[in-house]
């Protein structure tokens, strides 16, 4: 008998240790959690002519336009979309993005649009804090067919991407 109360004194003594130890976790973020996304610049291709076989225009996050195949830039007025995003630091966010998207010329024909390119990522953390903004920068490639599907004229979209924070 004298043995089960030691252990029935040691059980106690243990869950009393226990039941005394400080757990620290991250602070949850406010509730509601508020977002709030901006269109600061439209993406921009700029001008270009397709030749015979038709290609694609790109123009990345950082601005850069590149092409393939039959096409052939003209000046210099590309520019990637820039969203500002309005969040607390540390918020997860990730983006989704359409599929291809197709645009009509103000003369007849279609060529495609991809969004492919992201300064942050599709999935990112917010950094700045409010009324800071966070800058998202878009790029994407144009899909230009031949002649007789990418008629000459000016091309005009929109496109939707969804912010989903967690």
């Amino acid at each position: 008998m004298h043995s089960s109360g030691f252990y029935k004194t040691s059980f106690w003594l243990l869950l009393f240790m226990f039941s005394i130890v400080e757990i620290n976790a991250q602070e949850n973020p406010p509730i509601p959690v508020s977002v709030e996304v901006n269109t600061s610049q439209f993406l921009n291709f700029g001008s270009f002519t397709g030749g015979v076989n038709g290609g694609t225009v790109t123009v990345n996050y950082a601005g850069n336009r590149t092409k393939t195949g039959d096409i052939f830039l003209l000046g210099a007025s590309e520019s990637p979309a820039l969203f500002d995003i309005i969040a607390n630091p540390g918020t997860i966010m990730q983006i989704t993005v359409p599929g291809q998207i197709e645009l009509t010329g103000s003369n007849g024909g279609q060529i495609y649009l991809t969004i492919n390119s992201f300064s942050t990522g599709q999935t990112f953390v917010t950094s700045a804090n409010p009324p800071n903004t966070t800058p998202v920068y878009v790029g994407g490639t144009l899909s230009i067919g031949d002649q007789t599907s990418a008629i000459p004229g000016n091309y005009n979209g929109n496109f939707t991407l969804t912010f989903i924070h967690q």
